[in-house]
């Protein structure tokens, strides 16, 4: 194996056990080796070593922080867990990570224009 003396500053990944918050099961400095390694795990996600952002994950709702334009940070295939985790990060949005949609909070619906319903008939 080769010295890694001439890696400094490379980035690493880790492979994390319960969506990104366990324990670290793996390390490297390539993405599809750790992305490869994950997938042998349940529940596991990659993320970027000294980060809490992951950048593979393979459940079925997503956390991303700042009203879903920052990092995902955690993941996990039961909606109420992703929601009970975005209650602990402020403006964090829960969305589901084939469509992008999101689920938590619940979008609001336009409101009515009040004005012209209120208004009886001449």
């Amino acid at each position: 194996m080769g010295c890694a003396c001439n890696q400094r500053g490379r980035t690493q990944f880790e492979v994390a056990m319960d969506a990104g918050r366990g324990r670290v099961a793996f390390t490297s400095g390539s993405k599809p080796t750790a992305t490869t390694v994950a997938q042998r795990y349940q529940g596991s996600a990659v993320r970027i070593k000294g980060s809490d952002e992951l950048v593979h994950h393979t459940e079925k709702y997503e956390v991303a922080k700042d009203g879903g334009t920052g990092p995902v940070v955690f993941a996990h295939s039961l909606k109420a867990e992703a929601v009970a985790h975005a209650k602990t990060l402020d403006g964090a949005v829960v969305r589901e990570r084939e469509s992008g949609t999101v689920v938590h909070p619940t979008p609001k619906a336009p409101a009515a224009d009040l004005a012209k319903t209120e208004q009886a008939p001449a």
